[in-house]
């Protein structure tokens, strides 16, 4: 018997993080870390680090 395969699918991903009304100098915490789509998306959205 074989095993099935999982493929995660992310969905509105773009409509999710669009609806967090990101500002370039904010401050967020994904803790839905998974394959990591959020994320990237989140920090593309943000600026330069503070240093």
């Amino acid at each position: 018997m074989s095993t099935p395969t999982f493929v995660h699918r992310t969905v509105l991903l773009t409509e999710a993080v669009d609806a967090l009304a990101i500002r370039p100098d904010g401050v967020y915490v994904d803790c839905t870390f998974g394959r990591g789509g959020h994320s990237r998306l989140i920090l593309s959205k943000l600026g330069p680090p503070a240093g």
